[in-house]
C-alpha cells in the first residue's frame, strides 16, 4: 500500500490537533457519559436502599421472634411435631430471605466502588496533565484496587489490568466466589 504526500500530511495533522479538539472528540464526551452513569447508579442504589434496609430490618426482626416462638413451643409438652417442623422451615425461609438481603449489600458495595472508580477516572480526564501520566493512572488503579473487599475481586482486577479477556476474568472471579461460604457475607 502507497502513502501518498497528501495522506501522510493529513494523518500527521489529525496526530497534531490541539488539545481542544481532541477534548471535545473524546475526552469531554467521554467525561460526560462516566458522569451520567455514575449518577444512574447513584441513584438506582438509592431507590433501592431504604426499601431493602426496611425489608432486611423486618425479617431480622421476624427470624428473632420466630426463634423465640420455636423455642417456647419446643419447651411445651405435647406439642406436634409437625408444628415444630413448621416452625423450624419457616425459620429456615426466613435465614434465606436474611442472606438475599446480605447478597444485595454485597452487590450496592460493588456499585460503590465502581461509582468511586468512575469519579476518579472523571477527575484524570479531566486534569489534561494527569490524562496523560502514568503516576496518575497509577494511582488511580491503586486507589481502585484498595476499594476491594474480597481477595477474589482484587484477583479479578489484576486479570483485567494484566490484559486477560474480561470473559475469562469474570469466569476466573466466579469459579473463586462460588467457593466462598455464605458466612463470608456480612449484612448492613
Amino acid at each position: 500500500m502507497t502513502i501518498t504526500n497528501a495522506q501522510a500530511i493529513s494523518h500527521a495533522e489529525d496526530i497534531q490537533q490541539p488539545d481542544s479538539q481532541v477534548d471535545w472528540c473524546h475526552i469531554q464526551e467521554s467525561i460526560k457519559v462516566l458522569l451520567l452513569a455514575m449518577a444512574q447508579i447513584e441513584l438506582s442504589l438509592t431507590d433501592g436502599d431504604h426499601n431493602v434496609t426496611s425489608l432486611g430490618a423486618l425479617f431480622t426482626d421476624m427470624a428473632k421472634h420466630l426463634e423465640g416462638m420455636n423455642q417456647y413451643l419446643t419447651q411445651l409438652e405435647g406439642t406436634p411435631t409437625e408444628v415444630l417442623a413448621h416452625g423450624e422451615n419457616l425459620a429456615a425461609a426466613v435465614r434465606d430471605g436474611v442472606v438475599a438481603f446480605q447478597f444485595y449489600d454485597r452487590v450496592s458495595q460493588r456499585l460503590q466502588h465502581v461509582i468511586m472508580g468512575l469519579a476518579l477516572m472523571e477527575e484524570v480526564l479531566s486534569c489534561s496533565k494527569d490524562r496523560t501520566s502514568q503516576d496518575a493512572w497509577g494511582k488511580l488503579q491503586a486507589e481502585i484496587e484498595e476499594s476491594y473487599s474480597l481477595d477474589c475481586e482484587r484477583k479479578m482486577f489484576e486479570h483485567v489490568l494484566q490484559g486477560t479477556p474480561v470473559h475469562e476474568a469474570l469466569k476466573l472471579y466466579k469459579d473463586e466466589h462460588h467457593t466462598l461460604q455464605e458466612d463470608d457475607i456480612e449484612l448492613f
